[in-house]
């Protein structure tokens, strides 16, 4: 389950790498956490009409003979039925959306989260936004412009790379790619003796809500 990702291990992980990397240096972390960042229709539509199409193919072919309105009505049924269970099934509807795709997505919703948590509000510019979305298996990093002059464009690469390939090991896996960032932020963006904590450190998630089945 999606909610299981954030078990308390995770999030007891994801607490000592934002402390790991705001006690030694300028950057204000904040990780956000979805169950997904797109709603991927096609695939509900795509399974649909497989399914509606097989039914109507079977039932053309088969050797018992079918009313017309069951031969009208029927697959459309099943379909629409097939397409509203391929609500349930996330691996589904990732096998059918293309990496670009999903990345596309997770990365308009982070940048989307970024300005509504207001990560963007920092005195220095030194707000990183570590967006995860589960569905999807992917990670958007969004830095803000103070520590994108700063830290060097192949370790927010890197970042995003590991903290990715980091997932399917579980939310305390992806947490402990994160800390291992923090000597490259303490070198890149140093912490100053006037430094205040300026953004929640909590953990911003809805899969717990996702699963309870609230909006």
């Amino acid at each position: 389950m999606a909610s299981n990702f954030l078990d308390a291990t995770a999030r007891t992980a994801f607490t000592r790498a934002i402390e790991a990397i705001e006690q030694g240096s300028a950057a204000e972390v904040v990780v956000a956490v979805r169950r997904r960042s797109a709603p991927y229709l096609h695939a509900n539509v795509a399974i649909g009409v497989a399914v509606a199409v097989a039914g109507l193919a079977a039932m053309l072919f088969s050797d018992h003979v079918f009313a017309l309105t069951s031969i009208l009505v029927d697959p459309f049924v099943v379909g629409g039925v097939a397409g509203a269970v391929t609500e349930l099934l996330p691996a589904v509807k990732r096998l059918l959306s293309p990496r670009a795709m999903r990345q596309r997505e997770v990365l308009r919703a982070a940048r989307a989260a970024f300005v509504e948590r207001g990560v963007h509000r920092t005195r220095d510019r030194s707000g990183i936004l570590v967006y995860i979305s589960w569905l999807e298996r992917e990670v958007a990093v969004v830095v803000d412009a103070g520590i994108e002059r700063a830290l060097p464009a192949e370790i927010h690469a890197d970042a995003v790379r590991s903290l990715t390939a980091a997932i399917s090991g579980g939310g305390a896996a992806v947490a402990r790619q994160l800390e291992r960032f923090a000597p490259a932020l303490a070198t890149a963006v140093p912490r100053r003796d006037d430094d205040v904590n300026e953004l929640p450190d909590a953990i911003d998630s809805d899969l717990e809500r996702a699963e309870r089945g609230k909006p």
